[in-house]
């Protein structure tokens, strides 16, 4: 199988594991703005947010190793063993650190909702190497399925408990904790744990080997948290928790998006580390990061030029200011994604410490340009640092992963993009339904014009497919 139909393969398997629950999830977004108040969605995206701040924290990243590692040693099933039971044996003790750590803290933490913290932390740490297990191995069928089960339980539990029950807040905790343990326990059957898990395993050379390129991966995912939420945390302190609900709410669009992408991203990554020594390794990359750039660039633009229609049906008008926040982020997603794109070079290379690096940049900034100007232009302050950030590491990355190899985008694609971008942005806040039509118009036909070869490949493929199973 060429790189390029495996790179299709696992991201299909992947995406089918995703796109349904979390369009369902998507969905379900009147519902949560009808029946939650902007205190109750805007506590639970907190945690949420303190939770994905936490567990890198907690675990070190260890699933990371774990599955970068296991790429190397896959068709090997005692060095497997050994590796597996290195990771779950930490997990364990790193489980015990974060329950010290709660009892002594709990007691700062106002929140009636605070056992929910130590609660999720623990069952992430467990979820996530078990989530990357299979995927190390090359099994995206079961990381798929889990993914899949793991969402649709919690959309189903959320609409029990919040609509059936009128749980409120309380409702969309329990659903988490649920789906999270029935993800576990799936995993754990059908990866036969038991099999690959014991104590005697444990190899001190296999940790430290972990530790070494897991380490540098925690200030990384610290400084993620701080560009992707930390605004929450600023948001929340300046302006308060129903702001911020509100502010969730927005993200809510482009964080669609992130999904989709980050689906690409995990076949990409283990694609990009499979084949990172391949003679022709550079003009593969290429043509796959200047495609995806166009895809993802084109939708992204798409669903903005598509808000002004769909967000008075999708959104309740206790949520209206969040409309004009959505554009900065979309295109901040933009920017994520070229840095996605590129950063899979550095974990091919296991260079985790320029992750780490450039990262922290980033951070740095969104933190200062969100606290300087929170007072002055409100919430504005929180998407536009986020904005920031995000451009300042796709530039650096884009230019410092040169050193390495050379993967230029196409000025061309850049020009075009940005000239669009803007027409749309501008209509989008004129809020004229005409204007707003005809730029929804020029940007399906834009979109249809730039992907056109990226789509004749795909239906080849199909009928191609189709054609071999009639014959057959």
């Amino acid at each position: 199988m060429n790189k390029s139909k495996e790179l299709a393969k696992n991201t299909i398997i992947l995406t089918i594991g995703k796109i349904c629950t979390q369009f369902v999830s998507f969905m379900l977004l009147p519902l949560y703005t009808a029946l939650l108040n902007p205190e109750e969605f805007g506590v639970v995206d907190l945690f949420n947010t303190y939770v994905n701040l936490l567990v890198p924290l907690f675990n070190w990243q260890f699933e990371n190793g774990l599955f970068r590692y296991l790429i190397d040693v896959r068709t090997d099933k005692n060095k497997v063993r050994r590796l597996f039971s290195t990771v779950f044996i930490t997990n364990l003790f790193q489980i015990v650190i974060s329950c010290v750590i709660y009892v002594i803290v709990q007691r700062f933490i106002s929140s009636e909702y605070r056992i929910f913290l130590l609660i999720d932390i623990v069952l992430s740490i467990i979820q996530c190497t078990l989530l990357q297990f299979p995927r190390g191995l090359g099994e995206n069928i079961k990381f798929a399925f889990s993914s899949f089960l793991s969402a649709s339980s919690a959309v189903f539990f959320n609409i029990i408990f919040i609509a059936g029950f009128g749980m409120g807040a309380y409702g969309m905790f329990f659903s988490i904790v649920i789906a999270k343990l029935i993800s576990i326990a799936y995993l754990s059957i059908s990866n036969k744990i038991w099999m690959y898990l014991s104590f005697k395993l444990f190899d001190k050379e296999c940790f430290k080997e972990l530790c070494k390129y897991s380490f540098p991966l925690i200030p990384n995912s610290f400084s993620w948290w701080v560009v992707g939420a930390s605004d929450r945390t600023i948001v929340s302190a300046f302006l308060g928790i129903a702001v911020n609900g509100v502010y969730s709410v927005a993200n809510k669009f482009s964080s669609i998006l992130v999904i989709f992408y980050n689906i690409f991203n995990m076949s990409w990554t283990e694609t990009v580390s499979l084949h990172i020594n391949d003679e022709d390794n550079e003009q593969f990359m290429e043509q796959t990061i200047n495609s995806i750039f166009n895809l993802f660039s084109c939708l992204i633009i798409g669903v903005i030029a598509c808000m002004p229609f769909v967000f008075p049906i999708m959104v309740n008008r206790q949520y209206d200011d969040a409309y004009y926040q959505i554009p900065i982020l979309m295109v901040s997603i933009l920017f994520q994604i070229v840095v996605g794109l590129y950063s899979v070079i550095y974990v091919a290379l296991k260079k985790s410490v320029e992750i780490a690096k450039t990262s922290f940049y980033a951070a740095v900034i969104n933190v200062v340009v969100d606290v300087l100007f929170v007072r002055f232009i409100g919430l504005y302050a929180a998407s536009i640092s986020t904005l920031v950030a995000y451009v300042t590491m796709a530039v650096y990355r884009y230019f410092h992963v040169k050193k390495y190899v050379n993967i230029p985008l196409k000025s061309s694609t850049i020009v075009f993009t940005t000239i669009i971008a803007t027409i749309t942005v501008a209509t989008y806040y004129y809020r004229n339904w005409v204007m707003c039509l005809i730029s929804l118009i020029i940007v399906v036909i834009y979109s249809f014009l730039v992907n056109i070869e990226l789509i004749k490949r795909i239906m080849n493929t199909l009928f191609s497919h189709i054609k071999k199973r009639r014959n057959g």
